[in-house]
């Protein structure tokens, strides 16, 4: 069994990623309308549970990238673009990911740590 720790939909509303306990992160395609097929756009595995994320939006368009934390301190990007299921660290961290977000514009990520700590990317 998992928990679903963090959900968070993209800038324009079409897809919604969600964080789970069981080390994975999937995008689901909604669509603009309700009545579209959903179907699962991309899955990203971890090797510890992922415990936030954030869509940062891109300035005049749409960001593919998502930007997660997991229990092991990692805070990790991914694309979200079809076909692609793989991630790249940002950065490493010797606690836990507790939340994630980023600036209105997209240009800064924020993560918090279980010691209190925080960073900037």
């Amino acid at each position: 069994a998992f928990v679903i720790r963090a959900m968070c939909f993209s800038p324009d509303s079409s897809k919604l990623a969600v964080a789970q306990s069981d080390y994975m992160v999937f995008v689901y395609r909604l669509g603009l309308d309700w009545g579209e097929k959903k179907i699962i756009n991309n899955r990203f595995g971890q090797t510890s549970s992922v415990t936030c994320l954030t869509w940062p939006a891109v300035a005049g368009g749409t960001s593919d990238r998502i930007c997660f934390g997991t229990e092991e301190g990692t805070v990790k990007v991914a694309v979200a673009t079809l076909n692609s299921n793989k991630t790249q660290t940002l950065f490493q961290h010797d606690h836990p990911c507790e939340s994630i977000c980023a600036s209105p514009e997209g240009n800064a990520i924020i993560p918090s740590h279980t010691d209190f700590s925080i960073s900037r990317f």
